[in-house]
């Protein structure tokens, strides 16, 4: 639940110059606040959690870019959602529930899916 910790521990690492092979983080703002206020885009507060977000991974990727040996390196950049929300919950088989995305730097071949991603380019 400490989205600036977990921040600043994967800025740490990216402008290191034995920045980790493999890094995972999780940011739990966006879900926070769609558990208090309710998962829905009209909720100001879940809104702008998700541009809260968005900063975040705005300024890690352009700590990557910066890296001295980053034209060298083969970044494969995933960001997905592990869930979606209905009112103030997750778990159940609505539709708002179930839907997550996945953004990539990377293109992702919708054979590579099995039919079951819609790629948006």
């Amino acid at each position: 639940g400490d989205d600036d910790g977990t921040k600043a521990n994967v800025l740490a690492d990216v402008t290191a110059a034995d920045c980790s092979d493999f890094i995972f983080s999780i940011f739990e703002y966006p879900d926070h606040v769609g558990h208090d206020t309710g998962f829905n885009f009209a909720n100001k507060d879940y809104i702008q959690a998700f541009y809260d977000a968005e900063q975040t991974a705005t300024d890690i990727m352009d700590a990557i870019e910066a890296r001295a040996t980053f034209a060298e390196e083969d970044w494969l950049i995933l960001i997905t959602s592990d869930h979606g929300g209905y009112n103030s919950w997750h778990g159940g088989p609505t539709k708002q529930e179930r839907y997550t995305f996945i953004v990539s730097n990377k293109e992702i071949p919708f054979e590579a899916s099995n039919g079951l991603l819609d790629v948006v380019c």
